[in-house]
């Protein structure tokens, strides 16, 4: 039979439940705050059970794994949280007993959508009242904008290393305490500039002053006195000798730091290698000094003529157009050309402007200060001027030149008056004596005997000679006077018409032609060529001699923007030492009797050749027959 309880059991045993009830309110509200606290939280909350299932989550979590409610991820083990592979922790709290409290880590999770983003974890065990383990509380942060921040901050802290070490300046830090300075910190770059290691310059704090050059010493120290002083300086070039002894230039450049007062804290300087910078601005400065003595002391006027002004000119220049230099820079650039000229120099300028096709060298009337007309000639060419286009012009003076074509012209028209005066008033008498002498041996030359017919036989040579002569005169005073037709010709028709002419010359003496059959079409005056060709080969006939079998060839090279021609016989040949003097007037061989030559054959070959902008020569040997060879351009101005 059971007993029953003392009034004192009960009442020990009323007040142990009454210490229990207040115990389980005590802890329900603790629950209850801890529960709103964990609801109110920022951070995603989730707590387990030791197989990982999720008993609980806080509104935070919904929120940040995009959950829609509770129902929708209770029961789930928290290993879904996690992108695949990434961790195993929360798969069950079991194997995790011993890890320490409150450890935080970085995983990759994952939300509803399976989308991942980085969250940091901080997690705990979870015990009963009797200390017994039954599960795992876990706290999650989204760091995606702490990560981005990071990488952001990463690939600039890379792309600042990767500036930094492409930096070969020498840069270096002052700190300063009431106007001293107190520190100086030594990049490493310091050594590829000065040879001087941080070390060195730890060991010596007056080396940055020592390795100065002397002359520039006092400058360096007056500027850091004036850097110290809070004076805003500019950067100073300077040199300096390198732990090597080789004298540098740099540039020394300083960026101040002040505090909020405007008291300097410290500074930096930046030391940059200017020495190749230093020699070529010297080397630049050489040559322009050289260039500004060669244009100031040029015998040809040179200015710069930019929008329609005179923006440069040199001492001739000015000498020239009669101005003092300084009158003419910002003088617009027609007033010193003659009105009638005026069209032509601006049209030549828009031409050369616009990069068309102009002459580059052109004569024009020039207008002086005092208005006296001038002749020039000019040579000019477009370039860049200060950034823009600009012509620069060369000038030469051929005033003095013109009057004197103008004054030979006027000799060159009276000779030629001359000669024709001469050449008819001795045509007549020799027509005169011709018409007699042949009357004489027609009518008298029985009562003349033999040496009255001998006599005037010798007067009818005389005269036809001189008939020649006077003919010849006038064909060589002609060349280069008389207006030429210039035209496309074929050399082979040219060559045709004079062996035809001289068919019967040629067949007298057995004498062979060979024309070559690769003669070019010519741009030339055929009249004067044909003259050429024939004086030519009149000329190898008289000095074939008594050769075997007498040839005479005609031979055509092409010479690129030249054509060249030669004739050549197998006759007498010529001394070396007459090859000049065979081209002069009224000069002729002794070696052979030449009754009905003037001397003057190839001398109107060379003056026709040149007048042609060609060259002729020979190439022969005494007893070797000759060649005359001439040129003629392909294209040639009139």
């Amino acid at each position: 039979m059971t007993r029953k309880p003392t009034h004192e059991e009960l009442e020990q045993r009323v007040k142990a439940l009454e210490k229990e009830v207040a115990e389980f309110s005590r802890t329900k509200e603790e629950l209850s705050v801890a529960y709103d606290a964990l609801n109110s939280s920022v951070s995603g909350v989730i707590i387990t059970n030791l197989d990982g299932q999720i008993r609980y989550v806080n509104s935070a979590f919904l929120t940040m794994f995009e959950y829609e409610d509770k129902a929708a991820v209770l029961g789930e083990n928290a290993a879904v949280l996690f992108a695949t592979g990434t961790v195993k922790k929360f798969s069950g709290v079991k194997a995790i007993i011993d890890e320490k409290e409150g450890e935080t880590e970085e995983f990759a999770a994952q939300r509803k959508d399976g989308t991942t983003f980085p969250v940091e974890v901080s997690s705990s065990n979870v015990s009963d009242d009797k200390r017994n383990i039954v599960g795992r509380i876990a706290s999650f942060i989204d760091i995606a904008g702490r990560k981005q921040a990071e990488e952001a901050l990463r690939e600039s802290e890379r792309r600042y290393r990767h500036i930094t070490d492409a930096i070969t300046d020498y840069i270096y830090t002052v700190r300063v305490e009431d106007g001293h300075p107190v520190e100086t910190i030594h990049r490493p770059a310091c050594v590829a500039v000065t040879g001087y290691t941080e070390d060195d310059f730890k060991a010596n704090p007056h080396l940055w002053i020592q390795m100065v050059h002397e002359e520039d010493r006092r400058a360096v120290e007056e500027q850091a006195a004036q850097i110290l002083s809070g004076v805003k300086v500019g950067p100073i070039e300077h040199r300096i000798f390198r732990k090597d002894g080789v004298m540098r230039w740099i540039r020394n450049e300083f960026v101040p730091y002040y505090d909020s007062q405007g008291k300097l804290l410290s500074y930096d300087g930046l030391i940059r290698d200017i020495h190749e910078q230093k020699i070529a601005e010297e080397a630049l400065r050489e040559s322009e000094k050289k260039y500004s003595t060669l244009v100031e002391n040029s015998l040809t006027g040179i200015y710069i003529d930019q929008d329609e002004k005179i923006v440069f000119a040199n001492n001739r220049f000015a000498e020239i157009y009669r101005y003092p230099r300084e009158e003419l820079i910002g003088i617009e650039s027609w007033k010193l050309v003659h009105p009638d000229d005026r069209n032509l120099t601006m049209e030549m300028r828009t031409k050369r402007l616009k990069g068309e096709d102009a002459p580059s060298e052109y004569e024009a009337r020039g207008l002086t200060k005092d208005g006296e007309t001038i002749w020039i000639n000019r040579r000019n060419a477009c370039i860049e001027y200060k950034g823009k286009p600009a012509i620069l012009g060369n000038i030469v003076d051929i005033t003095e030149k013109k009057r004197a074509e103008e004054e030979l012209r006027k000799i060159n028209e009276e000779l030629k008056n001359f000669v024709h005066v001469v050449s008819h008033d001795l045509k007549n008498p020799i027509i005169s004596i011709q018409g007699f002498s042949s009357r004489l041996l027609k009518k008298y030359q029985d009562k003349l005997g033999e040496k009255g017919r001998s006599y005037l036989e010798l007067i009818n040579a005389g005269a036809r000679r001189m008939e020649v002569l006077v003919s010849d005169l006038l064909a060589l005073s002609s060349i280069g006077r008389v207006v030429s037709t210039f035209k496309d010709i074929p050399s082979l028709e040219i060559l045709r018409n004079v062996t035809s002419g001289l068919e019967d010359r040629l067949k007298e003496k057995g004498i062979e032609v060979v024309v070559a059959d690769n003669l070019p079409t010519i741009y030339c005056d055929g009249e004067r060529i044909y003259q050429v060709f024939e004086n030519l080969l009149v000329n190898a006939t008289k000095f074939m001699g008594a050769a075997k079998d007498p040839k005479i060839e005609v031979v055509y090279e092409d010479r690129g923007d030249f054509h060249q021609f030669y004739v050549k016989d197998n006759g007498i040949g010529i001394d070396p030492n007459y090859h000049k003097e065979i081209f002069e007037m009224f000069h002729r061989l002794g070696e052979i009797e030449d009754k009905t030559g003037t001397g003057l054959g190839l001398a109107i070959v060379d003056r026709i050749v040149r007048n042609h902008g060609g060259k002729v020569w020979v190439e022969s040997e005494k007893g070797q027959g000759a060649a005359f060879h001439f040129t003629l351009p392909k294209h040639f101005d009139l």
